[in-house]
């Protein structure tokens, strides 16, 4: 029997919605069906009667092309396409395409790492463009393709170089290890009548929960306070960093508006060299100037350093 080897990997040269977003690092894709009807026992003696109705695809990805983060949560709805190499295949043709159409953004992941790149994983929720639409028609893989154009990605986050709280007195939190940001809008979505998959698919803004996390080594204590006591103890702030960019890129700002912090915990160990703190927190609206994920009062602001 001849050798048959189907087998791929390296996923890359990711494009969301018209936003290319390098440094792919994972592709999670699940598809089948949701909604599943079963009947009671009814004298059966085996297992019971059961009808399939709405099919889906979904997953995350995760990139380290960290500041395409708001772009792809508010990116006009198109397809997801990336390519996987084959194995035991020359170049020429030896990429499998996937084309993922109408994925609905609906929640971003940040995460920091101190000695190593950001990340930023996203959920995707795909809409059927027609009744009759199935998974087939919203994940198509495509054999036989040539190697794709390398997407150049922004990566950076290895290091936090400063951070502070723009309270009444200013709070500096100094030895950033990590930050951890989750912006996950409200999905709904439906299929009724002949619908095969989800035709109905929203991600809506109204009370969408922002919240996240920053860990520090920072036990500065000021006015009989450690810093982690005065960040919770602080009102509604903004939370602002300043983000060290690979290859001596600019140096990014992040500002994170109307943060209010929740609490906190403090580790100490003897297996660990320097003791660290976790803050909580949430981002708290204004009813005066409403934030926005994009236009006037970002939640995230990013820009160069000044």
């Amino acid at each position: 029997m001849a050798t048959t080897n189907y087998r791929v990997g390296q996923p890359q040269a990711l494009t969301v919605n018209g936003v290319d977003a390098g440094g792919l690092m994972s592709a999670r894709i699940q598809a089948g069906y949701d909604e599943i009807v079963r009947t009671a026992p009814d004298g059966l003696a085996g297992p019971p009667i059961s009808d399939r109705l709405a099919q889906y695809v979904r997953g995350t990805i995760t990139t380290q092309d960290w500041i395409e983060a708001i772009n792809l949560l508010t990116g006009s709805l198109g397809t997801k396409v990336f390519y996987e190499r084959k194995s035991g295949v020359a170049a020429a043709t030896g990429y499998l395409k996937h084309t993922i159409t109408n994925p609905v953004i609906h929640r971003i992941a940040l995460g920091f790492r101190k000695g190593g790149y950001a990340t930023c994983a996203y959920d995707f929720e795909c809409k059927a463009g027609d009744p009759t639409k199935t998974i087939a028609d919203m994940w198509t893989p495509l054999d036989g393709q040539a190697a794709p154009a390398h997407i150049t990605a922004a990566r950076g986050g290895y290091r936090i170089k400063s951070a502070g709280f723009t309270a009444t007195p200013a709070i500096p939190i100094y030895h950033c290890a990590s930050l951890d940001l989750s912006i996950a809008l409200n999905l709904v979505k439906e299929s009724n009548e002949v619908d095969v998959g989800y035709t109905c698919v929203d991600a809506r803004l109204e009370a969408t929960p922002v919240t996240g996390s920053i860990s520090f080594q920072d036990s500065k204590i000021t006015s009989a306070l450690i810093t982690a006591q005065r960040l919770v103890a602080a009102g509604r702030y903004n939370l602002g960093l300043n983000i060290v960019q690979s290859g001596g890129a600019a140096v990014k700002e992040l500002t994170v508006a109307g943060v209010q912090f929740t609490g906190f915990e403090k580790t100490s160990s003897a297996d660990a060299p320097f003791s660290e703190f976790r803050c909580d927190f949430e981002v708290c609206n204004s009813a005066g100037t409403p934030l926005t994920l994009a236009g006037a009062n970002k939640i995230l602001t990013l820009q160069d350093e000044d």
